[in-house]
Formats: structure tokens, C-alpha cells, sequence
């Protein structure tokens, strides 16, 4: 036969078994065993029962706030994750997968569901008061991620807390602006005034520092493409 899975939503309610039989929710104790404490339990069609509390207990997880969710969520996800990591770090990883790319897709895998695990984590953290400031390190494509969100960002390892990489918000200049900015030569504006007489921010990036008050325009070095130590400036 096959194993199957199976998942299903119910709500519950502590009530013991006693309870529970003068309600209807339990067969009366025909052995005379030791009354137990349980859960009344409703299920999505409608029909109501009692379980014992082990049993409800090892089959369902509370689930009433987004916080409950992510618990189960994480939980479910952390035994996944361990089992994975574990054959990917193993000898029998290569062994068992020989061709490169199938082994490639894997290591991938075992990354991403890592790097999802984290988030759960910190959202957890976030969520119930544990974590008030990020202090997780990403790698480069995580960080872009958090540029885009207007998030600035730094490596750990810059001297000087004081820099942050942060994205310009895209704007449309129009010609009668131009003349008024201060960063921009005459010559510049005489000649985009010949022209289409705007101007469009798009995606550039400045790293500032916030001693100085100087930015400069910035364009990331290969070392800090492959970096994982960027972190969130956040105060």
C-alpha cells in the first residue's frame, strides 16, 4: 500500500472526558478506566467528538493567530531542513547523486530552505517581542532584495559604521526644475534643455556617510558580490 498524508483543520476546545460523555462528545466509560483529560473537538463538516489529550495533542497544533502558524510552519520546515542538510553534508551525498547537476539543484535546495528558515525565525522573534532590531547577516542577493524594499544596507565588515548603501527613489524631473538644482553644472542643464528637457532617475544607488554627509555614487566591488555579511541599518 501507499502512505498517504493528510492535513485537516478543526477547532477544539479543553473539556474532559467526563464532561464530555454527559455531553454527548464521548461513549460512556463501559471499563471503569481513570477519567481523562481531552479536547471536544469540531471538525469542518460539522461533526463534534472528544479526544484524548495525547492523542489530539500529537496530531494538532494550535493554529488561532498568525503567530501559531508560523510556529507550525517552522516547526514542520526545521525537521525537513535538518534532514536534508544532513545528507548534503554526509559522504553519501555524492555518492548517492552522482551526476553534478541533480547535486547542484540540491545543495540549492537545502540554501534556500535555510535561508527561509531564518526569516521564519526572525519573524517569529519580531513577532513576539524576542527581537526588536535586525541583526541577521544576508548574502548580496538578499540585500538587493532589501534595497528594493527602501531598506539601507552595509557590510559588517566596513570600517566605519557610519557608511550605508541605500537605492534612489526613481523621479521624473521636469525642465522646469532643472535650472534650480544645485547638482547639476550650467553647461549640463543648458544641453539637457536643448534636449528632452527632463530628466528620470532610475536605479542608482549612493553609499553616504552619515558622519561626513558625503555620497558618492555606488557600484559594487566582486568581494562584496559574493559577501555574507551585509546587514540592516535600521538606527
Amino acid at each position: 500500500m501507499k502512505k498517504y498524508i493528510g492535513t485537516k483543520s478543526v477547532e477544539a476546545e479543553v473539556m474532559d472526558e467526563l464532561t464530555a460523555v454527559e455531553k454527548g462528545f464521548a461513549r460512556a466509560n463501559e471499563d471503569n478506566h481513570e477519567w481523562r483529560q481531552g479536547y471536544h473537538v469540531r471538525y469542518e463538516d460539522g461533526y463534534e467528538s472528544w479526544s484524548p489529550k495525547s492523542v489530539f495533542e500529537k496530531a494538532y497544533k494550535p493554529a488561532d493567530t498568525f503567530l501559531d502558524r508560523l510556529k507550525i510552519e517552522d516547526a514542520d520546515l526545521s525537521e525537513k531542513y535538518e534532514k536534508c542538510s544532513a545528507f548534503v553534508k554526509s559522504d553519501k551525498f555524492r555518492d548517492t547523486i552522482k551526476e553534478s547537476y541533480p547535486a547542484f539543484l540540491l545543495y540549492l535546495q537545502r540554501e534556500a530552505m535555510g535561508s527561509y528558515l531564518g526569516t521564519l525565525h526572525n519573524r517569529i522573534e519580531y513577532a513576539n517581542g524576542a527581537k526588536t532590531k535586525p541583526d541577521t547577516k544576508y548574502n548580496f542577493g538578499e540585500a538587493i532584495q532589501a534595497l528594493k524594499f527602501g531598506l539601507a544596507i552595509r557590510r559588517s565588515g566596513w570600517n566605519g559604521k557610519s557608511l550605508m548603501v541605500f537605492k534612489q527613489v526613481s523621479a521624473h524631473i521636469e525642465g522646469d526644475i532643472i535650472p534650480k538644482m544645485q547638482s547639476l553644472p550650467q553647461s549640463a542643464k543648458d544641453l539637457i534643455g536643448k534636449g528632452k528637457n527632463f530628466i528620470d532617475y532610475t536605479s542608482q544607488c549612493l553609499i553616504y556617510n552619515r558622519e561626513t554627509g558625503v555620497a558618492n555614487s555606488w557600484v559594487p566591488s566582486i568581494s562584496d558580490v559574493f559577501a555574507e555579511d551585509w546587514e540592516l541599518v535600521m538606527g
